[in-house]
């Protein structure tokens, strides 16, 4: 590659400054991975490691509102584009450079001794107040908070910032089993808050939301703050948006559980399952982080909600036997002037479209194991599972003794349908048990 102009130099600078956070990373990670560079690539390689220091010190600065500054997920309740925190950044770097240039300092030397977090709260608070006046360098910083929260939540979010860093370092312990103790640092945590403001206490729970990989976790952190209170209050009060949420977010879960089809493969299967398992995580969460009633309006929601999904998991449920007998077919043959009995029909090949289906709701059926205790379909589904295992077994012995036999039976399909069975009994069972059908299916 020949040397960059500053025309291209300039170009290719534009186009770092404006890529994600990860696309920075993933592409500094490729350059240092060859050492073997050229002129050019070795000056966009000090370029993007530049551009990686000062957003390392940029995201360390503002850690507390960086996860607001995304795109709006189903969860989200405040938010604001991405572009705020860079031009917040930009406008501090032409203000206060001295400021940032000891943030990039700190920020290189991040967690080893004797860091403070101080000068990244001096310029949360810097920038607060730019934020406000909206004027000069952080004009186009407060247009662009406009577009999402507005600049006022936005320097308010700031103005906490310095209470909800240090919280944001105790909330692994409040997110595991509340103590006297750790109740009591939540609260004192919480009256910083809104000490600062009075209307700071459902800002603070955002900002700590928006870390969570799981977000309906904050509901604990509600309910150590408020020790579990009714949902009257709850639904009543300032913080009601978050339960409410999560009951939406149950309802998303429940439509993706419904509009699961067999016909929709395997991927869909485990998708299905997934959204069976967060839907259930998120009502015990309700349940154990407020004292819901039958007759409050949270309580009934809920409680519709969990019977709505027992009924459609059911529903799958029972359908997977009728799969499994299409995919591993029987015919009727008579062995008395009264009496018929339903054998394997060998007599074609495998269907893979029904064998499909078959396997789809069986993967839907193993993966919601672990929810159909909470879930509520618990028998239902060891019910479901005794019917089909001994279809199973029953279907094996069958074509293993066929195949014994050698009446006329083609041993290479009876096999291929045996192949199909033990999958199903891994499914349905384990592993263990698919490889025992294959090792009879090779010694027959």
């Amino acid at each position: 590659m020949t040397q960059l102009s500053d025309v291209k130099l300039a170009l290719v600078k534009g186009l770092i400054e404006q890529a994600p956070d990860q696309a920075i990373q993933n592409l500094l990670t490729a350059l240092r991975a060859d050492s073997r560079h050229d002129e050019s690539l070795t000056v966009v390689q000090a370029m993007i490691e530049r551009e990686a220091s000062d957003r390392r010190a940029r995201n360390l600065a503002f850690s507390p509102v960086a996860p607001l500054c995304a795109v709006a997920g189903p969860f989200t309740g405040l938010s604001f584009p991405p572009r705020a925190l860079t031009l917040v950044w930009r406008a501090l770097k032409e203000e206060c450079p001295d400021d940032v240039a000891a943030a990039k300092a700190m920020a290189a030397r991040w967690g080893g001794p004797d860091c403070s977090p101080e000068i990244f709260d001096a310029l949360c608070d810097r920038a607060a107040t730019g934020i406000r006046m909206g004027e000069g360098t952080f004009g186009a910083a407060a247009a662009a908070a406009d577009q999402g929260g507005g600049r006022g939540s936005f320097a308010a979010c700031l103005d906490i910032a310095p209470v909800t860093r240090r919280a944001l370092d105790q909330m692994p312990e409040w997110l595991g089993r509340m103590t006297s103790e750790k109740a009591a640092k939540l609260r004192l945590a919480y009256r910083d808050a809104v000490a600062i403001a009075d209307d700071a206490g459902p800002r603070f729970f955002e900002m700590l939301a928006a870390h969570l990989a799981e977000p309906w976790l904050i509901l604990r952190v509600i309910s150590g703050v408020m020790d579990r209170p009714g949902e009257a209050y709850v639904s009543g009060s300032e913080l009601a948006s978050f339960g409410e949420r999560v009951l939406a977010d149950i309802e998303r879960r429940l439509g993706e559980v419904t509009a699961f089809k067999s016909t929709a493969g395997r991927q869909a299967a485990h998708a299905a399952a997934k959204a069976v398992h967060l839907a259930t995580i998120e009502v015990a969460e309700l349940e154990q982080s407020f004292a819901l009633t039958p007759e409050g309006s949270w309580g009934r929601r809920l409680a519709r909600q969990k019977k709505t999904l027992a009924a459609t998991i059911e529903g799958h449920l029972k359908d997977t036997d009728d799969a499994v007998a299409h995919a591993l077919p029987l015919q009727t043959v008579r062995i008395g002037p009264r009496t018929q009995r339903g054998v394997p029909r060998l007599s074609h090949d495998p269907e893979p479209p029904q064998v499909e289906k078959a396997v789809s709701l069986l993967t839907f059926m193993s993966e919601v194991r672990s929810s159909a205790a909470a879930g509520g379909f618990a028998s239902a589904r060891a019910k479901a599972l005794e019917v089909l295992e001994q279809r199973l077994d029953k279907y094996v012995e069958e074509v293993l003794e066929e195949i014994r036999a050698d009446d006329g039976v083609d041993p290479v399909r009876a096999r291929a349908f045996l192949e199909i069975a033990a999958e199903f009994c891994g499914l349905a069972r384990d592993e263990k048990s698919a490889q025992i059908v294959r090792r009879r299916a090779a010694a027959a």
